[in-house]
C-alpha cells in the first residue's frame, strides 16, 4: 500500500512558492497534484507526490532550505487531532510517546522513535523505508521542532538537533529557525538532550481529557494504529543495525515473541527477516550515502559492516557499482528526490 501524506504538511505552500519565485500551481501540476487537494489539511494525499513536490520546488527555486522555510509557520495545533492528546499528556515524555503511538495520523511517511542510554535521550525522525528526500527530512524537522520545542509547552531547548544531509548553502535559515546548535552530516536526523528532560511537566495536564482525546482519536474512520509484526518489525530494524543487533534474536526481542513465533508470523504475512533487513539496508545505504558527505567508512560502519571492502562488496551486488561510484552518479544526475532504481537502470544512464 502506498503511503500517503495529510494535506496539512504543505500548509502555506502557496505563499513559501511565491517567496522563493516559484509559481504554487504551475509546480503543484509538475507532482501530479490538484490546487483543491491542499482545501482541507486532514486530506490524505499520496506521500511520494508530496515530496516529489517538495524537492522539485528546491531544485527549481535554488533553496536548499525550502523545507526549513515550509515548516516554520508551524504551530502546534497543525499537527491535527493528536494535539488534543500531547496537549494533556503529563509529561515531555509522555508528549513525544503519544506522538510515536498515533504517528499514522500524523503522516503514514513518518517514521519516529524516542530512546535513552544513560543520561541522555535521543529522538530520532525520519521517512520509511522507500521513500527518499532531504527537503522532507528538513520539512519533518522543522514541524517536529516547531511541536516538541516551541509548541508543546515546555520551557527547553535540545543539546543539538542532528541532520544527516552537509551544510546547506541557506544555513542561516536553519541557524534562525533552530535556536540550539545543528550539526550536519551526522549519525542521525533528530535532537539530542538530557534524559531529564523527559520528565519535564506539563502544566496542562488533564489525565481525564487524555483519556477522552485517546478515545476520540480511536474512533477516528479509516485510520490503522496497530502496526503488523512485518510493520513492527520494519521500524525497528534500523535501530537494530545502529545497534549492531540486527538478527532474529534481537527483533524478537523487541516485539516481544520468541524468534520461531517471530519468524513463522513473518512468512505468514509475505516476508523473512533477512530479506527485510537486506531492504532495510538498502534503504539505509541510499540515505546515508546519498543525503550526506560521510566516508564510506563511516557509512559502512552505522551498516553493521566492520570492514570496508564487505560493504562494498554488498554494495556492488545491490547496485551493480561501488558506493562511491553510486553517490558520485547520483549528484551528477541531482536525482536526490527520486530512490535509485535497478542497477542496470542506473549503469544504463550513466
Amino acid at each position: 500500500m502506498l503511503a500517503r501524506a495529510r494535506a496539512a504538511m504543505l500548509t502555506n505552500y502557496s505563499d513559501v512558492a511565491r517567496y522563493v519565485g516559484l509559481e504554487p500551481y504551475v509546480m503543484l501540476g509538475r507532482a501530479g497534484l490538484h490546487p483543491n487537494a491542499l482545501s482541507d489539511p486532514e486530506n490524505w494525499i499520496p506521500a511520494d507526490r508530496v515530496l516529489r513536490l517538495l524537492e522539485d520546488s528546491a531544485t527549481q527555486a535554488h533553496r536548499d532550505d525550502f523545507g526549513v522555510l515550509l515548516g516554520d509557520s508551524r504551530t502546534f495545533a497543525s499537527i491535527g487531532p493528536v494535539s488534543l492528546l500531547m496537549k494533556h499528556e503529563l509529561t515531555l515524555g509522555h508528549a513525544i510517546r503519544a506522538a510515536i503511538e498515533y504517528r499514522r495520523l500524523l503522516n503514514e511517511l513518518l517514521f519516529l522513535d524516542v530512546r535513552e542510554n544513560g543520561s541522555s535521550a535521543i529522538v530520532e525522525w525520519g521517512l520509511i523505508p522507500g521513500l527518499r528526500s532531504a527537503q522532507g527530512i528538513n520539512l519533518l524537522a522543522t514541524i517536529a521542532y516547531r511541536v516538541i520545542v516551541d509548541g508543546a509547552g515546555y520551557e527547553w531547548q535540545p543539546d543539538c538537533i542532528h541532520f544527516r544531509h552537509g551544510p546547506p548553502e541557506y544555513v542561516a535559515t536553519f541557524r534562525r529557525v533552530f535556536r540550539c546548535p545543528i550539526e550536519f552530516d551526522a549519525a542521525i536526523d533528530g535532537i539530542s538532550f538530557q534524559s531529564d528532560c523527559l520528565a519535564l511537566s506539563n502544566e496542562t495536564a488533564d489525565q481525564e481529557l487524555a483519556a477522552h482525546a485517546r478515545r476520540l482519536l480511536y474512533l477516528m474512520p479509516g485510520v490503522r494504529l496497530e502496526d503488523t509484526v512485518s510493520e513492527r518489525v520494519a521500524a525497528i530494524i534500523p535501530l537494530l543495525i545502529g545497534s549492531g543487533q540486527a538478527n532474529v534474536e534481537g527483533a524478537a526481542a523487541c516485539v516481544g515473541l520468541p524468534p520461531r513465533t517471530l519468524q513463522r508470523r513473518l512468512v505468514a504475512e509475505g516476508h523473512s527477516f533477512s530479506q527485510m533487513l537486506n531492504e532495510a539496508r538498502r534503504d539505509l545505504a541510499v540515505r546515508y550515502i546519498g543525503n550526506s558527505s560521510q566516508s564510506i567508512t563511516a557509512v559502512a560502519q552505522q551498516l553493521g559492516y566492520s570492514a570496508q571492502s564487505s560493504f562494498t562488496r554488498w554494495f556492488i551486488s545491490e547496485f551493480g557499482m561501488a558506493p562511491a561510484k553510486w553517490r558520485r552518479l547520483m549528484r551528477r544526475r541531482d536525482v536526490a528526490h527520486v530512490r535509485p532504481g535497478p542497477p542496470e537502470a542506473a549503469l544504463s544512464a550513466a
